[in-house]
Parts: C-alpha cells; structure tokens; sequence
C-alpha cells in the first residue's frame, strides 16, 4: 500500500467528482476538504422557502455551474468541510494545454480583444482555483493532494494539474481514460457508479438526442443509462463520450450515495424543480428548495468501488503466453537459438540511407562531457544546460522545439539533482519526451552525465506539434514525475505523416506509482508486459500506426533469459493473426469538451489499432534488442524505449537482410527511411570494426559518410570499440542482445 495522501477534493455537483472521491477513499487516501467555485455574484444558499430566481448557468468551459445552489449541502451530506469561491475571469486560453500569462510563450493560445486586435491579458477563469486552493491548504495544512473528475477532456485536466503543482498539490485524476480501461466499454463507468449505489440525477440536457423528459433521471441507473445511450447513437459516434456526457450532452446532480461517503442524502421534490429553457433543444433544473436528511445506523451498507485490472485482456494474454512457453520448454525459452537467414552476396533490398538529412530533424549532443576532476554532478548539469541554452540561441531555437532527449547518467543517486536543473530549461507546457538510464563505470571518468537530444525545427507553414502530457494519478498509464511528457508528435516535411517520440516507460502501477512487488522472472514477466502496456496506452493515444524500432533496458546482473522475454512479448504484439492478443476496444477518443466548447481547438484525430496493418506494407515485427546498463530509475527491471512512432500511412517494412555478422532493418514512410544495423558480437574489436564497415557498406555508406547514426547502443565490454569511429547519440551498455539472446556488438540507427 503506498503513502496515504490528504486530499482536496474539487466538487461541481456532479457524477464524477463524487465518483473521484469514492476512488481516493478506495486507494487508501484522506478526503480532508471540498472545494467548489460557483458563478459571482453568488445566489442565495437553499433554506426554508427561499426562491433562487437569480440562479443561471454560466457555460463555464471548466466547471459545471449548473445546480451550484445545492452545493453548500454537501458539508452536512458527507461531513467534510467545504471552501466555496466565486468564478472569475474567462477562457482567456482555450488550447489544449494550459500555463499562466507570464509563462506561455505561444501567446497563439490566448484570444484577441476584437475591438484592439491585441492580446487579452485578462485572468483566466482557471486562475480563480488558486486563492480557493490556498485558502483550503491555510486551514488544513496537511492537505497534499486534489481530486478531480476528468475522464476524456486534456482541456479541463491540464488546468488543474497546472493549478495543482504550482501549489505543491498531487493531482489524482482515476477516472481519466476509464472507458478504455477493462472491460473496455463506454457504460462501464456509469455500470460503476450504479454497483456503489451513486444517485446521480440528470439535471441538464443539450443534446439532440436528449429531450426534457431526461431530467431527474438516475443515469447511474440500468433503465435510464440504456436509454441515454440509445438516444445519443442517433447523433453521435459510439465511443466518442457522448454516453457519459463528456461532450456536454447532459450534466448530473449527486444526491446520494454509498454510506462510506453520504453521511445523509439530499432531497428535493418535484414543486421545488423548475425547468429553464434555452435555445437550441437546451434545458436545466433550477432548484427552489432543497434539504438534507440524515441516514440512520443500519441503514444502508457501504459499497466498494471497482478498482480496473491492471492488465488489459490484450496484455494479460501476452503474460500467459510468456508463463506458458516458459513452462514447455522447462527452464526458460532457448537463448541464442536461432539466427537471421545469410546472404552473402549483394543486397538489391537495402534501401540506402543516403539521402538529403531532415533538415526540420536535428540529432545534437552538448561537447561539454567530461569536465576537471573534482567537478561536481550539479556543477556539470548546469555546465550542460547552459551549452544547451547557447547552442539554441544560436540556431534560432527555443526550448520548446526539443522533441525527445536521452539523459545518461553515472549514478541513478544523482537523478533529483539533475532533474532541478535540467527542468530549468522549460518554461511553457509540454517539455520533451525523455529516457533516463544510468551507465555507471561505462562513463568517462570525470563525467558524470551525458544529454542526448532530438530537435525539431518547426516550419511557419507546418502544424504546431502535438503533446501528450498527462500528470495526474489514474488507472490508466503513470504520471509524469519530472520536466518531461509521455509523448511529442511532430509532422515530417512534405507529407501527411507525423512522426511520435515517446518517453521511456517503467512498470509501474499508474494510481500507485510504485513499482509491482517480487524480484523473480515472474515478476520480470509482469514488469516487462505492464511497462509495454503503458507504451501500447501513449501510442494509442496519440494515433501510432507503427513503431520504427525498440529498445529494452535492463539493469546490471541481468538473466539474459530477460531479454528473449521481451523479445517474446514485443513479437506477440505484432501478430497479424492475433495469435497473444484479444480484440481490445480501442475505440475512437475524442475530447469532446474542447471540441465542442473551445474555439479553434479542433477535432483530435480518430485513433486505430497499434499495429495498424491497413496501412503497414510487409512482415513481421519492428526490431528490437535489449541492452544491459548499470541500473534503472525506481530500480526497475526493465525500461521499454520505442524509437519512432509513425501516423498515418503508408509505411513500407522491409524484409531484415543478413549479411556475415550484420543484419539490417528497414521501414520507410512519408519520404523518410529509418535503417537498424546490428553487427554480431565478438571479444575481437578489429573484427567487430571489419564486420561493422561491411554493413556499413551495404547500407552505401562509411566511415567518411557525412550522414551520421542518430543513437548507437555500443557494448564496452569490447575494448576500443567507443573509438572505432565518431559514434552518434552513443549509449554505453555491458551487454546487448537481440530478440533470440544472441549477443551484439553494437546497434546503430539512422533516419533519413
């Protein structure tokens, strides 16, 4: 069990905010107050007789005002303290991603003053979290954490993860990405909701599909559930929210619930309802007189939420598999045991890699690596960034344009250290995807660490790059921890293609963030499926049709039977006949609240499956190997690192071609070739080096070539390969292997 937090918890009245709360008790946690923000000026509370005439509905873009009234009950319901404050402001900012004036640099995301044609600088309406939030901490110190409902919409969870760290608050978001989590289903949240005996009633409607007769509805409840999703299948996609209202088809009201949470129940009857119509179809309940009444001992029983399986039915049967191919072949799966087909002779298949370089694509590494003896790993990290600051400068770059980056440090102690440094770089949303490994003694002796980085140079006639930055606890994928996002799209020159680059991913359990408990091969199998099921989740979000290549880290000491285990898993996942999969629903996700209410946010592409066969040409899985570094962050087992992730289509694979020590990979998509060269391994470094300028050749390429690999994965244990030749994005390793545990010497990739 981890750490219990104290939480504030964010309460609009409506189903999901109470249904977070149910989650953060069932995780353990401490709900210690309720926050809630209503339209200024503030109408009367509900007492006795009074007649709430000047109640309205503000359409906020981030919370829901509707039924605000009945709020302040909610202290007697459930028997926590509840801090109200007025909204102010606007949705000044409508993207996606959210920062506060001063910090933004796309000034883009702000709206114009029509009349001046200048930026309106006025508060957003986010902003009016932040006295609401400080007043709460000021009386309950302890609080450490804040709970919010978000399910689909990035435009309402980035707001208040941006609000919530900037005061020190954890953000818990479990209901985020619920309909894809097992049982895979759009009602499955409302089914949860009905099994804890949540009453959420519909008090708002603005969808063709729902009529007046909808309001006062359970929507937690089998009958009205069913015919909610009848009537928005009319006129929506299945899938895309609608059911649950993430499009603001309906609103809801909680007036009761489990006994663990609702204290006492909220009534209200029928002649204390008033219908107000608005145009378009749109209409809500103004609520003239409400009252609280308390639930006596015995009355009703506590229930429990369903906390999601960890694995998806996909992901679930690829661990039986590796089980089970374990158990036939008695010890362990061979290791070494089979072998790419030779041809020896020339390669008519080989595309060469010799193309003109992506100008838009910078591959760098900062010179400034080992530094005199007795500097300290601050002293160097701030050394590094300031090069990096300098060469940005210098090529007319921002921060903001650093797409990926592969941070190599000597000792995994050092990371906090380094991580407050570097994190000074960005200062709008969204930072680079980023890897971090540690390769102890592999490094030079005066250096401490080494920053790999991908840089993306956008063109004015280019769509903005695309984020995927989630920061919140949840069931789904784990948080970022750290000046980093699970994952950043930029599109290629010239073509409809993007191309994703996606942080490193651990094994750990996404609404815990702790690493799964055991050391064994067991537990090996688990972190190495569950840390490719977080990859699966980001990449599916962000519409990938094909990964170009992946790497499994490992840390020192490891089985390589580790390696042949994830070579396993990563081919099952690229089966065309479905042999280690289940069909898992991934349907189409929208965030259907910016759509609809945001302006110029825009539809988000409609996402597939992971492999998208429809559009990838050829066979088989991408390549992989895995490689054998000094040790992990949070000491996990293993760290999953897909290079590219391709959107869109086609994508060509070509067949792996094998030559006397060497074999190459190659795909190519939307003018751009991605080319793998592994060389065998061999304790002879002059052997190595002969073998290694013969794939060289067969790529039509050599040592003199002005195209340099982006990232090349180097066992030191061969001595002087490191200065065999000028090794591009170099990852020191003690061992690395390819997906059958045969070892190599060296893995170097290209993309051009």
């Amino acid at each position: 069990m981890t750490e219990s937090l104290n939480v504030i918890a964010l309460v609009s009245g409506g189903k999901d905010s109470f249904f977070s709360i149910l989650h953060c008790l069932q995780n353990g946690h401490k709900v210690v107050a309720l926050g809630n923000l209503y339209p200024a000026p503030e109408s009367e509370e509900i007492s006795g007789e009074a007649d709430n005439d000047d109640e309205y509905d503000l359409n906020s873009f981030i919370f829901q005002t509707v039924g605000h009234t009945v709020i302040p009950l909610y202290e007697q319901a459930l028997q926590i303290p509840l801090y109200r404050q007025p909204i102010t402001g606007t949705a000044v900012q409508t993207a996606v991603s959210y920062s506060p004036f001063g910090t933004l640099a796309d000034s883009a995301t702000s709206k114009l003053k029509p009349e001046l044609g200048e930026l309106d600088h006025s508060e957003d309406e986010t902003e009016s979290l932040v006295p609401l939030l400080k007043n709460i901490i000021a009386r309950h110190p302890t609080a450490n954490a804040i709970s919010t409902g978000a399910i689909l919409s990035t435009y309402q969870r980035t707001r208040v993860e941006s609000v919530a760290l900037r005061l020190g608050l954890t953000p818990l978001g479990f209901l985020w990405q619920y309909p894809i989590l097992p049982p895979e289903s759009q009602l499955s949240l409302l089914e949860d909701m009905e099994s804890v005996g949540l009453d959420a009633r519909l008090i708002k409607v603005a969808s063709g599909g729902l009529d007046e007769s909808f309001l006062w509805q359970n929507v937690a409840s089998e009958p009205v559930m069913r015919r909610v999703e009848r009537s928005v299948k009319r006129f929506g996609t299945d899938g895309d929210g609608a059911v649950i209202g993430e499009g603001g088809e309906f609103e809801t009201l909680v007036i009761d619930g489990p006994a663990n949470l609702f204290k006492g129940r909220i009534e209200i009857q029928e002649q204390d309802r008033r219908i107000v119509r608005e145009g378009g179809g749109a209409a809500w309940l103004r609520i003239l007189k409400a009252r609280v009444v308390m639930k006596t001992v015995g009355e009703t029983t506590e229930k429990y939420c369903r906390i999601p399986n960890l694995l998806s039915p996909k992901f679930n049967n690829i661990l039986k598999v590796l089980k089970n191919d374990q158990e036939a072949t008695g010890t362990g799966i061979p290791v070494g045991s089979t072998k790419t087909t030779t041809i020896p002779d020339a390669q008519p298949h080989i595309q060469s890699p010799r193309l003109k370089t992506q100008e838009s694509l910078i591959h760098w590494t900062p010179t400034s690596i080992e530094t005199p003896q007795g500097t300290s790993i601050t002293e160097q990290a701030a050394s590094l960034v300031s090069e990096i600051k300098h060469y940005l400068q210098n090529s007319s770059l921002q921060a903001s344009d650093i797409v990926s980056t592969v941070i190599i440090l000597r000792s995994m102690a050092d990371f906090a250290a380094v991580n407050k440094i570097y994190g000074t770089l960005f200062t709008t949303p969204n930072p680079p995807a980023r890897v971090t490994i540690s390769s102890g003694s592999l490094l030079p002796p005066s250096t401490h660490l080494t920053i790999h980085l991908t840089l993306h140079r956008p063109d004015p006639q280019e769509p903005a790059r695309k984020a995927l930055h989630v920061q919140s606890r949840s069931y789904w994928a784990p948080a970022n921890i750290g000046p980093y996002s699970q994952a950043i799209s930029t599109p290629s020159p010239n073509s409809t293609i993007w191309t994703v680059s996606v942080a490193g991913q651990i094994p750990l359990i996404p609404h815990t963030m702790a690493l799964p408990h055991g050391t064994s091969t067991e537990s090996f199998k688990l972190q190495a499926v569950l840390s490719l099921q977080h990859l699966w989740r980001i990449g599916t979000e962000m519409s990938v049709s094909w990964w170009t290549s992946a790497v499994a880290f490992l840390p020192r000491a490891s089985d390589p039977q580790h390696a042949v285990l994830a070579g396993r898993a990563w081919e099952l996942l690229h089966k065309r006949d479905g042999e280690g999969e289940s069909d898992e629903d991934e349907e189409e996700e929208r965030d259907l609240w910016a759509e609809q209410q945001c302006v110029g946010m825009g539809a988000k592409d409609a996402k597939g499956e992971l492999p998208d066969w429809d559009v990838v040409r050829g066979e088989g899985a991408p390549p992989f190997w895995a490689v054998e570094v000094e040790e992990l962050p949070r000491g996990a087992e293993v760290e999953w690192h897909a290079h590219l992730g391709v959107v869109g289509g086609p994508i060509q694979v070509y067949p792996a071609i094998r030559g006397e020590g060497w074999t190459v990979h190659q795909c190519g998509f939307g003018g751009r070739l991605h080319s793998v060269l592994m060389v065998d391994h061999s304790s002879s470094s002059s052997y190595v080096e002969e073998t290694l300028d013969k794939g060289l050749g067969a790529l039509g390429l050599d040592s003199t070539s002005a195209l340099d690999e982006y990232a090349s994965y180097l066992d030191l244990s061969i001595q002087g390969l490191q200065h065999a030749r000028s090794f591009g994005g170099a990852i020191p390793c003690r061992r690395i292997w390819d997906s059958s545990g045969n070892r190599l010497a060296l893995v170097l990739l290209f993309d051009s």
